[in-house]
Order: structure tokens, then sequence, then C-alpha cells
């Protein structure tokens, strides 16, 4: 008797590099647009990004993701848009001493502390004290460091909640 080795190839899951690469540059685009990146302050930037890589993903190949490929998906995207947008807004900043957004936090924030003229002075110098230290190792380090933490992690809970949303098809092998 002789034994054939027979070798079985499992189907491999359909690509999702383009469907992380879609859903970071939504995040890095609402990140470092002016007023837009507002939105970012309850997170929604991060939610919408990763949400938007797993619906394309769901689309371009008709399959339904469980919460934990979603999850992972979402996340790979918030880590790909959340360091881009950091490392442009480093650079955006080192060169030509502009931060997307910080003007109109600046402006948002003195408008709703009043018209007390000792509150707003204190305001303002507070503003000038960060602007003064914001390319420091230490800000620069506490940046990467959350900028790892929470984009994954806002993201991924968008993954999680487009997973659920859109359905198509039957799950990736």
């Amino acid at each position: 008797m002789s034994e054939q080795l027979t070798t079985q190839t499992q189907p491999e899951s359909p690509d999702n590099f383009n469907s992380i690469l879609i859903g970071g540059g939504v995040i890095f685009v609402i990140g470092i647009v002016p007023f837009l990146n507002l939105i970012n302050g309850c997170c929604l930037g991060m939610l919408l990004g990763g949400g938007v890589a797993v619906w394309h993903y769901v689309n371009q190949y008709s399959l339904t993701l469980t919460s934990g490929e979603g999850f992972k998906l979402g996340a790979m995207a918030g880590l790909l848009g959340g360091l881009a947008g950091l490392v442009v807004g480093y650079v955006l900043l080192a060169l030509f001493d502009y931060q997307p957004g910080a003007e109109e936090i600046k402006n948002l924030v003195l408008n709703l502390a009043g018209s007390d003229p000792a509150v707003r002075a204190q305001m303002e110098e507070s503003f000038r004290e960060q602007s003064a230290n914001t390319l420091s190792a230490t800000n620069i380090a506490i940046g990467t460091i959350s900028t790892v933490i929470i984009y994954p992690l806002f993201a991924g809970l968008g993954g999680i909640i487009a997973a659920s949303a859109f359905k198509k098809g039957s799950q990736p092998v």
C-alpha cells in the first residue's frame, strides 16, 4: 500500500489592506482638518473610521464579520490613522508652528469663559505656556502612547458596531 500525501489548502480570507487604508484615511482627515477635528472630542471620528473600514470590507467581499473581527479591523484602521495624524501634526507644528484645531479650541474656551478680563488673561497665559511646550520629549511620548491606546480602542469599538450593523453573506474562513 502506498500512502499518498494530500495537502489541503484552506482558502485565504480576503485582503483587508484597502479597507484599513480607507478607514485610517477617514480618521486621518477628521483628525487633521481644522473644525472637523472637533468631533474627535467625543471620539466620534475614531468610531466613524473604524466603522468605515468594516463597512468597506463587508461590502467589498459580501461577508459577515464577528464582533472580534470587526474590532480587529477597526483597531488597525485606528492605529494607522492615529499615527499618521500624529506624525503629520508634529511636522506641521515643527515647520509652521501650526496645530490643527488648537486655535479653534482656544477661541471656544475663551468664549465660554465669559468676559471677566482677569480670567481671560489667565487662560490666554495658560494657552501660551502649553503651546511653548508642545514639542517636548515628554509631550511627544505622551501623545504617542495615548494615540497607540486610544485610537485603536475607539476605532475598534466602531468596528464592532459596524460588524453588527452590516451583514452580508457568510463569515470569512
